[in-house]
């Protein structure tokens, strides 16, 4: 199970993927068995992999309300409504925090291929497109899909009207060539190049890291409250327990005061887990240092050396209509820093040498500009 998780956070791998690499080595990785056993299929598919993944009990904690059983038709409720267990009730498998991290790569993947190549699910493709599901529509959010015309390829964003914001336009086109160009830029130049520590640091020198301090003082406000909280529920309790003869009427106050108690308790216990998954990261320029040095042109990488790099680096490309420009980002962590190094390795000197590759916590985004609409 904590293979599946690290393959999940480190490579940003599809649950199909996933589920090939492991049919691989049976023996290293037996797929699960069903209580029926002749329902078993005897390898690992792309639902099995997906349940592993969406299931918060391998953190240790129980969880309710996943599903809305009893409304909705059943459907799976969003994370913001579980409950947790105020305590872990059995030995965790992975932590919240890798946990967390497989749950956000699930909403960047939603409905992207982790293969390259065509997609063979559609019989009249005829090329493939090496930057789809990392171009992504500032004006609506949606991932923009590759177009080939008049032996040009652009990536497209053309939502339905009912839902196109105001300001976007029925249409938008960004050429591929100079968003290759700008990659190749970006990567040798703040990721790669000798100067890249310089370049950060004077980067770094001109942000201002208040909202840093503004969250850790959030998180320590509500952890007070919640354990005030704590302290309340265990007083009314307190006080029902000295009370000698409690009457109905006393009995039916303290349920109450401890309903509402715990409802806060609930709520700010949730409040405390979404600002833990929203922590900002705290930039690590040093570490920057250790990351291999070389050049690479994007455009003569074949298409999965390509999207292994991409992929290794979560790299999230967005266009700005108003500026004309694709804001590019990477995140570098610790947890990722051997598939990076790999990915960096093949994409550099063409083969799996031994440079070394540490781990920095933020890269911040830079821009380049793209080419105009047909």
């Amino acid at each position: 199970m904590q293979t599946i998780f690290e393959i999940r956070a480190s490579e940003r791998l599809g649950y199909q993927a996933i589920a090939d690499r492991l049919n691989c080595d049976l023996d290293r990785y037996p797929p699960p068995v069903a209580t029926a056993k002749h329902r078993s299929v005897g390898k690992w598919t792309y639902s099995s992999v997906r349940e592993v993944l969406t299931n918060p009990k391998y953190t240790g904690y129980m969880v309710w309300n996943r599903k809305a059983t009893t409304s909705a038709g059943g459907r799976n409720n969003p994370p913001e409504a579980w409950i947790w267990s105020s305590a872990p009730t059995h030995p965790a498998l992975v932590s919240i925090d890798t946990f967390t991290d497989a749950q956000k790569v699930a909403r960047d993947r939603e409905g992207s291929r982790s293969h390259p190549g065509p997609n063979t699910a559609h019989t009249d493709t005829r090329r493939t497109y090496a930057l789809r599901s990392y171009m992504t529509c500032g004006l609506c959010g949606r991932r923009m899909f590759g177009k080939e015309s008049r032996g040009r390829i652009y990536y497209i964003c053309r939502p339905a009207r009912a839902y196109r914001p105001e300001e976007h336009p029925a249409s938008i086109w960004v050429r591929e060539e100079p968003l290759m160009a700008g990659l190749t830029e970006f990567f040798n130049r703040e990721i790669f190049g000798l100067h890249r520590r310089e370049r950060l640091s004077t980067l770094l020198a001109r942000l201002d890291d208040s909202h840093l301090h503004e969250h850790r003082e959030r998180l320590v406000a509500v952890e007070r409250q919640i354990a005030e909280l704590k302290r309340r529920k265990e007083r009314v309790l307190d006080s029902l327990e000295a009370a000698d003869d409690p009457t109905p009427v006393f009995v039916n106050s303290i349920n109450e005061r401890t309903t509402r108690i715990g409802a806060d308790l609930e709520a700010k216990q949730t409040a405390l887990r979404e600002l833990r998954d929203a922590t900002p990261v705290a930039p690590c320029p040093e570490l920057l240092d250790q990351c291999p040095t070389g050049t690479v042109d994007f455009d003569l990488l074949p298409e999965p050396v390509l999207r292994r790099l991409l992929d290794a680096f979560a790299v999230q490309m967005c266009h700005d209509k108003q500026s004309n420009q694709v804001d590019v980002q990477v995140t570098i962590t610790p947890e990722t820093a051997d598939t990076q190094m790999r990915a960096a390795n093949v994409a550099i000197m063409g083969d799996d040498g031994a440079a070394d590759l540490a781990a920095m916590r933020v890269v911040p985004p830079t821009g380049f500009e793209p080419a105009l609409p047909p």
